[in-house]
């Protein structure tokens, strides 16, 4: 149903991406963390004329809650949506990294949508159900009709990374609404932090890159303020009923140690009866989106990802010639 332990054959990592980390392979997670190392540059800001925009403050569970709209420029009437969950391990990232913004753009323009993308609340300030919270909290918004210009008959949910958890958690809390979620979109997700499983670490990806076991689970520790161990559904997607999913896109990295988590899920979603389109993605690292607009390589997964976004929400046949 899905790989357990590493392939002897591994894909070579792509050309642009190994010039942007060459520097860290001999890299601690404390330098890092420091600021004493440089992190992986990040990609340039993208700014498209043809998206607009908006940043909006709504009525969250703790107070008022960040969302940014995009839009096509030229788009009339009412469009199916997309809220969108950026990753950074629970306790980082923003609304203004290129996996929430450069990827919102892309995917607003490309496949004719808006996209809402939630600044939700980070750890370890806020522990769960924080995060989760925010995130139904934000879709609640949209699918209500409150989100001028979009159709609350289609909206849908993705995420990256611990934004996939994110994603995938509040889907199966709001599967009970009485529309709920028209598509999940989870790109290089954690699925289950303590099953598993973990690939072993690939030659190419420096070490304090790789997200494996004891990495995983301290950031989700730090996250739900307990041993994660101790967690269930729906905070691990994998514990709960995935026979509920809507028509599911999930994305895999080639040298990530979440991979083999990314495609024990699609095997258990497909034997429960789901539609699951798997993109696996040769030669980038986890969190390869964050790369759109400098790496070949990410450019051309995004477009196909893409493509399976308009066709679940903008056309409503979604597969995996998608």
């Amino acid at each position: 149903m899905w790989r357990s332990g590493w392939q002897a054959l591994a894909v070579a990592l792509d050309a642009d991406i190994v010039e942007r980390v060459a520097h860290l392979h001999d890299a601690t997670l404390a330098q890092l963390l420091s600021g004493e190392v440089e992190g992986v540059p990040p990609a340039p800001p993208l700014r498209r004329a043809d998206v607009e925009r908006h940043d909006r403050a709504i009525d969250g569970p703790g107070g008022p809650l960040a969302v940014r709209v995009y839009r096509p420029v030229d788009a009339d009437g009412v469009l199916p949506a997309l809220v969108w969950v950026h990753g950074g391990g629970w306790q980082y990232g923003d609304l203004d990294m290129p996996e929430a913004d450069s990827v919102s753009q892309i995917v607003a323009a490309t496949a004719r949508i808006a996209v809402v993308s939630v600044g939700y609340r980070l750890a370890p300030v806020h522990r769960h159900p924080a995060a989760l919270d925010d995130v139904v909290a934000a879709w609640r918004w949209v699918s209500s009709g409150a989100a001028p210009g979009i159709d609350p008959a289609h909206v849908g949910l993705g995420g990256a990374s611990a934004g996939g958890l994110l994603a995938a958690a509040a889907t199966l809390v709001l599967a009970g609404e009485e529309v709920p979620p028209a598509a999940l979109w989870l790109a290089y997700p954690v699925t289950d932090p303590d099953g598993g499983p973990y690939d072993e670490p690939h030659a190419d990806c420096p070490p304090v890159l790789w997200l494996g076991r004891e990495g995983t689970m301290g950031l989700f520790g730090t996250y739900l303020g307990a041993d994660p161990a101790d967690a269930g559904p729906p905070i691990v997607p994998l514990a709960g009923d995935l026979a509920q999913l809507p028509p599911t896109l999930v994305t895999t990295a080639e040298c990530d140690g979440l991979r083999a988590q990314g495609e024990r899920f699609v095997g258990e979603a497909r034997a429960q009866g789901v539609e699951v389109a798997h993109h696996h993605v040769d030669g980038v690292l986890h969190g390869y989106l964050n790369t759109v607009g400098d790496s070949g390589a990410a450019d051309l997964a995004l477009e196909r990802h893409v493509r399976w976004v308009h066709a679940a929400l903008a056309v409503g046949i979604p597969g995996e010639n998608y």
